[in-house]
């Protein structure tokens, strides 16, 4: 078992959770921050690039973590069967509690349709590991035809 990728896995997922509760991590901070980048966009532009910026973060937070989630379980003795659907899995429930307990919190709030953008960015992360996969084993056969020609 590759005990650092699951720490990197730990602390990712930590990571998740201490933003959220952190104020930097309201819509409110982000619009502040883009006003401040791009002075020259009116209040309407700044509501959409928050909206963008926003659901994008989600979406490549938890593709990451399905990765991160994905290459730990595929070097641990036992789970390299299971390690993608687990990934995604994992990385779902991990969605499903950041909503929850982002419902708490004062500067945010737990929406359900942010879990399906989080679900978005697994799927196309499973997706793109499973397509990954395949190139290799295409290009693994192709080198050992050629090897026997």
């Amino acid at each position: 078992m590759d005990l650092f990728r699951w720490l990197v896995v730990i602390i990712y997922v930590l990571a998740i959770f201490i933003f959220a509760g952190d104020e930097i991590s309201s819509s409110t901070f982000t619009a502040e921050l883009l006003a401040k980048l791009l002075p020259h966009l009116g209040r309407a532009e700044i509501r959409e690039y928050v909206v963008l910026v926003r659901k994008a973060g989600h979406f490549l937070a938890y593709g990451l973590l399905t990765l991160l989630v994905y290459r730990a379980a595929a070097k641990t003795k036992g789970m390299q069967r299971y390690a993608l659907p687990g990934a995604a899995f994992f990385a779902l429930m991990v969605a499903v509690a950041d909503e929850s307990y982002q419902q708490f919190l004062v500067h945010r709030t737990g929406v359900w349709t942010d879990v399906l953008i989080d679900g978005s960015g697994v799927a196309v992360t499973v997706l793109g590991i499973v397509l990954y996969g395949k190139l290799r084993r295409k290009t693994s056969m192709e080198v050992r035809e050629d090897a026997q020609d």
